[in-house]
């Protein structure tokens, strides 16, 4: 804790650039940053007697980002180096937040051609990206999660790791995706078992794993579409 403190009295520029939100941004891209860290480069500068990432952290208190969406004026108000020119920025950045959240709301992939529609992005990613989306009752987007990013070819993960995002956002049912950056959707055998092993955990948590979406650069290959979901 004194390491953090000493660390959260420097100036930025004095910080190892592995430290630096902005340049892990520029090198890992957005979804690789913390709460923390999203919430710096928001804030953009920090307050005397400490840095812009130690006052991330005095905001956000270990809660996620999404613990702020009933914060008030007057809470920010309270947190010591936070006046009210940075509170209503920190509350413009929610209701940003609130807004998209909405949006994704109505957002409704009742069929494959949707989903994929909706995750070709990933047919631009040079790496491989295993994405998320978790839907409502009646096929609605409640939220998208970015679960990891792996290497040219290969991408580790648990089906814990999707799991964890479907209790928290409390959803009905999952649709998930990776590319394949060498541009053959073809699902490999680890595909196949990992889905597999997705579903039946999925099923007895009582959730409703939907379809794994392969993506290649002009195609796709649906588990769901095939009959292996």
């Amino acid at each position: 804790m004194k390491q953090d403190r000493l660390i959260y009295k420097k100036r930025i520029k004095e910080l190892p650039k592995d430290m630096l939100p902005r340049e892990k941004a520029l090198k890992e891209g957005f979804s690789s940053l913390s709460d923390e860290e999203l919430l710096a480069i928001s804030l953009g500068s920090g307050t005397k007697g400490i840095n812009v990432i130690g006052l991330a952290q005095k905001i956000l208190n270990g809660k996620s980002f999404k613990d702020l969406k009933d914060i008030t004026l007057d809470d920010l108000k309270k947190i010591k180096g936070i006046g009210e020119a940075k509170a209503l920025q920190i509350l413009a950045i929610i209701e940003i937040a609130k807004r998209m959240d909405d949006h994704a709301e109505k957002i409704k992939i009742s069929s494959v051609s949707d989903a994929f529609n909706y995750l070709k992005f990933l047919s631009k990613e040079t790496q491989e990206h295993m994405v998320a989306l978790y839907l409502n009752s009646s096929n609605h987007l409640i939220a998208q999660e970015v679960i990891a990013k792996g290497s040219l070819n290969v991408v580790r993960v648990l089906p814990r790791d999707i799991l964890y995002y479907a209790i928290k956002h409390n959803c009905n049912g999952i649709i998930i995706s990776h590319n394949h950056p060498n541009n053959d959707p073809t699902p490999s055998q680890e595909d196949i078992e990992f889905t597999k092993k997705l579903q039946t955990l999925a099923n007895e948590l009582g959730f409703d794993l939907l379809d794994h979406i392969i993506v290649g650069k002009k195609d796709f290959y649906s588990f769901a579409k095939a009959g292996l979901i």
